[in-house]
This record gives C-alpha cells, structure tokens and sequence, in this order.
C-alpha cells in the first residue's frame, strides 16, 4: 500500500472538518432570530391603545346576485355562524349587528384579496341609511398586515347595523376576514406581530443570498429549484403580509396575481427541489414521473388564477388552493418512497417540510371545507417557511460537505494510483517518469542542482551473490540518498540514480549522500565481502540567475560528467557550476558614453 497520500486526505479531513463552522454557526443566528421573533411577536406591548378592532354583537354573511338588496334577502339566507362562506354569486354581504355598549366603529377592514367594489352602510334604529362606496383603488391598503380598510359613514348612538356589500369577490377570507374597526383607516396588526413577521420574512434573505454561493460550488439542479423555492416565499410573504405596501403600491388584482401564482410556484419548486435533491435511485420512476406531471398542474393553475377573467372568479383561489394540496400530497409520497429506498437526505426534507406541510394543510382544509372557517394564519405560516428554508439549506450543506468529502476520497486516491504509477517498486523512490513530469515545478521552485549517481561494479554484485542481495544494496542506497524538503531523490533504473537538491550547500550535501552508501552498505549487509562505492556527475545550475533548463538537457550534462568520473577511476564526484551573467558593454559604446 502507498502511505504517501495519507498526510494529503488527514489535511483534506481537517479542512471538511473545519468547513461547517461558519454555516453552522449561521444557521444557530438565524434559529436564534426566529426565537427572538417570536418572543417579540408574543410579548412586544400591543401598539397603538386607541386604536382597536371593534367587536360586533353579532355578524353574519350571505351570498347574493348583483341586484339584489341585503334588505330583501331572505333571512334563512343568513348564515350567523364562521363558516359556510361562498363566492358563487356575485356579491357576498357581511352584516355587523352593533353592540350598544361597544365603543362606535369608524373603519371596515378585510382581508387584502381581489374584489370590484365594497359598499359600506350604516343603518339607525329607524331604518335610515348611510352609504360610502368605494372601488378596490380607493380602499387603503396597509402596510403593517395583510388587510384593506376604508372609513365607514358616520356611525352614531342610534346606529344599529354595518352592512359591507362586496361585489366580485375571488376569495373567501374577504368575508371571513371582515371587522369593524375604531380607526377609519384600520388599525392592522399589532407592533409585536409586525416586528415577529418583519424578522422572520427578513430570514429568507440570507438562504436565498447563500444559494448563490451554493451554486458557485454546486451546479446541481436542486440548487435552482431551491433558490426559485425562497424567491417565491419572499416574493409571496412580501405580499401576502402587506410589507410591499412599504416598497410600492401595487393594484389589488396584482396583489392577489402574484400571490396565487407564488403559492403555485413554491409548490412545484418544493416539489421538483425535494425530486432532485434526494439521492439518485432513491425515487421510484412513477413517483419522479407523477411528481413532473404535477409540477406541470400546479403551475398551470398558478397561471389560470392570475388571469383577470369573471368566469374564472368562483373557482380562481380554490384551484390554487387544491393545486397545493396535490402539490403537499406528492412530497409526502415522494418523502416516503425515499425512506422506504433508504435515502438519508429525505431526514431533512422530513424535519424542515413537517411544519409547512401541517400549516398548508390546516389552510387549505379550512378553506376548502364548508363547515369551517377560512384563515390565513400568516405568522404561523411564515414562521414555517423559515423553518423549511433554514432545514434545507442545511440539507444542502450536508449534501455539499458529502460532495467534499467524496472529491477528498477521490483526490487521495487519484494521489495514491499516481504514487503507484510515479514510483519506483522496489525503492520507493519516484522513477524519471514522475520527475520530469515534476521538473519545470521543481527547477522553479529552486531545485537547480542535479546530480546523476551510478554505483560502480554493481553487476559483479549480481553475479557473485545473486539478485536478492543486489535488491537489499538498492533498497540501501535509496535510504541513503533518501530526500528532504530540499532534496529529491529518484531511481532512473537499474543501479543509477539522480538528486534534485536546492540551497547554497547543495553540491555538499549530495557529496555527503554519495559517500554515505558505503558507509550504510557495510553496516546494513556485513555478509558483503566488498565495498560498494558510486560515482557521480553533478551540476549546479545557475542557482541564484534566471537562466533556464531543460530535464533532458541537464540530465545528459550530468550523464558526461558521471562517465568522466567511471573514466577517471571511479567512486569519485565530477562538478561543474553553469552562471548566467550579463554581457559587458563593448568599448565603442563605453566610449561614445
């Protein structure tokens, strides 16, 4: 086995080892952000004190066509209770019953969905009416929540009633989400809810800022997917909290187009990055097949729902929604074919997805079902998209520390084949191959002195007392010559050899290692009836200029030195030094200066 690779993957080992600190230590901040949030969300003061929702006596919804008056409706059409909601027709009314001891509204708030108009009117105790109506740009949007608003008539002592007539509605939540409020404009969330919300929206900047960095090492599709996974998020908690308000004042109906088309987005980017980042194998063909085809779905609905068509209306958001449900349904198939095929990535995909998936659920089981009442849950819903992106972004990281490590495996081995391939069997030494692949590196690096040695009457050692006694002098030799940090030592064959050595003392200290084969051979093998000395041809070359070499070409002037030194009588060193100088000016030129 070739130990020589084994400092190279013991230092690759320190450096993964070492990696995950920094993101680790990242991913501790932001869990720590998300603690903080909550915290502020559950324990912040409650924000302005006179300004507070105003709570009805009684409320009640009912659908009705585009003509008919909330008057003549008839009352078994009233549904007094949170649920059983319906955007089939046209309008849907929400009627406020006042409570007399209650402090009087002064504002409508709802949910910020897409809608044509909303009537506000205030009736007294004597039947009088009082009516504001207002179209979808002329409501205020908020923007410390999700909600629209707009001054109601005046209200006084004798008010009885608030009925709100809202006129092509796309969701729901409209109705559901419908208050009166103290504040004409609306009073929105408290300060402690928009603190927690603000900070855990402001946790998908980081991942979605790292998944750069991730694609610089990774150019893996998951990554993209993943990426596009918390662009949608933000882009859908940007609107779907209000906060764009802040930045820009889009039109209701585009609010509501990017926010139905992120909700299909995020669930066929969720759906494809779960498919591509789980192990390869670790998916059934049918699952990865039935998970493109619903990618395919989820997108279409996503795009159906933004189209501004009237037809569409009474089905737009329950696609949306019904596309997600099938979108949640194939990640837990898709997490569970995994587990059942032993992936260990889907752990993560397990924990991060486990909050979001039960929020979804909840969402879209309240508004899908009749008999209960729909809810956004923002904050709940937010908090466990964060989740989910801070997981999964450690799933990457583990994904990326696996790639790291097999690249490590990869290069140690790659390092260990080319130890076999670049050296020598029995010596250990590295063979001529090897070094002139290295030499250009090395005569670069300051390794400018080469030396060729050839022991003398080696064959006779051969004839006289076998091959196995000729291999021990050559294992000899080669400790003997054994390199250093400044000195390379390689067996060309047979019984020669050659140094690479750097340094002012370079000459010396191949001397040193020439005499000492002797010494070594006769202490190591004193069953040897000789002594076995070796001659060598050196050469330093230009140590301290820049005048360049060739392997070949300072191979062969040392090769010349080493047969003057066999010619001369042997066991002897031969040595030349090449300097590169600069030329002197010719006379005529000193002279003309």
């Amino acid at each position: 086995m070739v130990r020589i690779a084994k400092p190279h993957t013991g230092g690759l080992a320190r450096d993964v080892a070492c990696a995950p600190a920094s993101p680790c230590a990242l991913f501790a901040a932001l869990f720590a952000s998300v603690l903080a949030a909550l915290v502020a969300g559950l324990f912040a003061f409650p924000g302005s004190a006179r300004a507070a929702p105003i709570r009805a006596a009684q409320t009640c919804h009912a659908s009705a066509a585009l003509g008919e008056d909330f008057a003549t409706i008839d009352p078994a059409r009233w549904i007094c209770a949170d649920n059983h909601y319906s955007i089939a027709e046209d309008v849907i009314f929400v009627r406020f019953r006042l409570d007399p001891a209650a402090p009087r509204p002064a504002g409508f708030v709802t949910h910020a969905v897409t809608f044509a108009r909303i009537d506000l009117t205030v009736i007294d105790a004597d039947g009088t009416r009082r009516t504001q109506r207002y179209s979808a740009a002329q409501t205020h949007h908020m923007g410390g929540g999700p909600l629209v608003s707009a001054p109601l008539p005046p209200v006084t002592g004798q008010s009885r009633f608030v009925v709100a007539r809202i006129v092509g509605p796309w969701s729901k939540t409209l109705a559901s989400d419908a208050r009166l409020d103290s504040e004409p404009l609306g009073s929105g969330w408290m300060l402690g809810q928009i603190v927690a919300v603000a900070g855990i929206c402001g946790m998908l900047v980081v991942p979605l800022l790292m998944a750069g960095g991730y694609w610089v090492v990774l150019r893996e599709p998951y990554v993209v997917w993943h990426t596009l996974l918390i662009f949608a998020m933000l882009a859908q908690a940007l609107v779907g909290t209000g906060f764009i308000h802040i930045l820009a004042e889009p039109t209701i109906f585009v609010e509501g187009a990017i926010s139905t088309f992120c909700y299909a987005l995020m669930g066929a980017s969720a759906l494809m990055f779960v498919a591509t980042f789980i192990e390869p194998g670790m998916l059934g063909r049918r699952t990865a097949f039935a998970t493109r085809v619903i990618v395919a779905l989820t997108l279409c609905c996503g795009l159906v729902s933004t189209l501004p068509f009237e037809v569409l209306r009474p089905y737009s958001t329950m696609s949306v929604y019904l596309a997600m449900g099938m979108a949640i349904a194939f990640i837990v198939w898709g997490m569970i074919d995994a587990w059942r095929h032993g992936s260990r990535l889907v752990l993560y995909q397990i924990v991060g997805w486990a909050p979001a998936l039960l929020v979804a659920g909840y969402r879209i089981a309240r508004y899908v079902s009749p008999d209960a009442q729909p809810t956004n849950a923002i904050a709940a819903q937010q908090l466990a998209l964060a989740v989910e992106v801070i997981v999964s972004s450690m799933g990457i990281l583990s994904r990326l520390l696996d790639l790291r490590r097999e690249r490590d495996r990869a290069t140690a081995l790659a390092l260990e084949l080319e130890g076999v391939a670049g050296r020598d069997a029995l010596t250990g030494l590295w063979n001529r191959r090897s070094i002139e692949q290295r030499f250009e590196d090395l005569f670069a690096q300051g390794f400018r002195t080469m030396a060729v040695l050839d022991l003398d009457h080696f064959k006779s050692i051969n004839d006289r007392h076998g091959h196995a006694m000729g291999d021990a002098v050559l294992r000899i030799v080669a400790h003997a010559l054994a390199g250093d940090g400044d000195t390379r030592a390689v067996r060309l064959g047979g019984e020669e050899f050659l140094l690479l050595l750097r340094g002012s003392d370079s000459a010396e200290r191949a001397e040193r290692r020439r005499r000492a084969i002797s010494t070594r051979i006769a202490l190591e093998l004193p069953g040897l009836d000789r002594v076995v000395t070796a001659s060598m041809g050196l050469v330093e070359h230009d140590l301290h200029g820049q005048l360049a070499a060739r392997f070949d070409a300072l191979y062969a002037h040392c090769d010349r030195l080493l047969y003057e030194a066999k010619r001369l009588g042997r066991n002897r060193t031969m040595r030349e030094r090449l300097t590169a100088f600069t030329p002197p000016e010719p006379l005529s030129a000193v002279a003309a200066g």
